[in-house]
């Protein structure tokens, strides 16, 4: 017994020290022969939990709840699994066995409040959040929930005092909240007008303006025509927070562009000996153009890249890349260039210009990444704004004039195989349009 005991402790440190397959290891040793020890089926289940296996965490869970219905951590957790699958109805049924165990504790109302938040029962999640916050009145991400409650009731003034608390409850270092209320602005903006927020986006800028993603987005919302770029923090910052809903997203926008550039490399490569090319998805994010341009690609022939690790995380998962890198676009084919790597037959580049205003030096650096007569095809979406080369619009993303991206691609050495109008994807209740292009590498 008392070598088990150290056994579990062991296994319950390497848990919290990270170290999971460590941990996981001696789990399996102790269950062999103890199965159904509680405190190692919680550790074993808090792995597959934070490795986002919920399917596997539930089931260790229910074990330790076949033994004994009322053990409250396994109850908080189960409840938890079941919220990140999305089973509200199950998420709320553990939520409401825990808070009969423990009704001063914030986890099961914040649970609560986020499943009905998810079911759109807006009445039940804002009186629970509020229940949540009563045991605990510094957590931000109640209030982060409670604003999005608010706003889906249309009560604004609600909505943004609770997540101008978020801000201010959140830690120097975290930028999560600082994006739920810039995208809050833009979403009120949209539905209001722009000068409903200025005052508010205003004081934001002041207090907080040191921050480049506070920065960045209050530059958006007030159209400042001087940025050139996307800060990169909050590029990895936004699409790290999406990368795990991210394809889900998408195709309830319609998302189009994936399926348009597949349409058109399957019309310049129509056969097999012609697809047998080395590849860079710049920006590739989950993959979703990977998932086709690797019926184009060398064996071992497709790589990506992308600034948001936990999209990277994602795209790895699909198993459709020979190489992912972390990295910026620019610096990457800097890097390339400089190093003299290889050079790629095809670069695609799925709205990811878009979040790039000047767009000079990143086709620089593609034609030298290019080999010859090598190809970039990609979208951009139409500025119908003003008549600048570029616009940053309040979303946060780039709109481009057709004449600025072919002068830019005539003095990068490229020519147009063709360019054409689409719709892209919807926003909000409008829909977004732009071009995708393909371009030649010419000497």
């Amino acid at each position: 017994m008392f070598g088990i005991n150290r056994k579990i402790d062991k296994a319950i440190t390497a848990y919290e020290q990270g170290d999971f397959a460590k941990s996981l290891s001696l789990c399996k040793q102790i269950l062999s022969v103890d199965s159904e020890n509680s405190s190692v089926l919680i550790t074993a289940g808090n792995i597959f939990y934070v490795q986002n296996n919920y399917d596997s965490a539930i089931k260790l869970y229910a074990r330790v709840l076949q033994k004994n219905p009322s053990h409250y951590s396994a109850l908080i957790n189960i409840a938890n699994s079941f919220y990140e699958l999305k089973n509200f109805d199950k998420a709320i049924f553990y939520a409401e066995q825990a808070l009969n165990h423990n009704a001063q504790n914030k986890l099961p109302y914040q649970i609560l409040g986020n499943a009905y938040l998810g079911k759109e029962d807006y009445a039940k999640a804002i009186n629970n959040l509020t229940k949540s916050l009563e045991q605990d009145s510094s957590d931000p991400w109640i209030y982060n929930s409670l604003s999005q409650a608010y706003q889906k009731t249309g009560d604004y003034i609600a909505s943004l005092s609770n997540a101008w608390k978020a801000v201010e409850k959140s830690p120097a270092w975290d930028d999560s909240h600082h994006i739920n209320i810039g995208y809050l602005f833009y979403e009120i903006a949209l539905e209001k007008g722009v000068d409903v927020i200025v005052d508010c986006v205003d004081l934001w800028y002041k207090k907080y303006g040191r921050n480049p993603v506070v920065a960045y987005m209050a530059n958006s919302l007030f159209g400042n025509t001087q940025i050139k770029s996307a800060d990169k923090r909050y590029v990895q910052n936004i699409f790290d927070a999406f990368a795990s809903d991210f394809d889900t997203v998408l195709r309830s926008l319609d998302y189009q562009v994936p399926s348009l550039i597949n349409h058109y490399l399957e019309g310049i490569y129509p056969t097999s000996r012609e697809r047998k090319l080395r590849i860079l998805d710049l920006g590739c994010g989950t993959g979703l153009c990977g998932e086709f341009l690797c019926n184009f690609a060398l064996p071992r022939g497709l790589e990506g890249i992308d600034l948001s690790s936990k999209m990277l995380e994602v795209a790895n998962s699909k198993q459709l890349y020979s190489k992912l890198v972390k990295s910026d676009i620019n610096s990457y084919l800097e890097l390339n260039n400089a190093k003299d790597f290889h050079t790629y037959d095809l670069m695609v580049a799925s709205d990811v210009l878009t979040y790039m205003g000047a767009l000079e030096e990143v086709f620089e650096n593609i034609n030298k990444s290019l080999s010859p007569e090598g190809r970039i095809i990609f979208s951009i979406s139409e500025n119908t704004e003003n008549k600048n080369s570029y616009f940053l619009h309040m979303s946060g993303r780039f709109l481009h004039s057709l004449s600025y991206i072919k002068n830019v691609l005539k003095n990068t050495c490229f020519t147009i195989d063709f360019c054409e109008r689409h719709k892209l994807r919807n926003e909000g209740d409008k829909v977004v349009m732009g071009y995708i292009i393909s371009a030649r590498k010419i000497d």
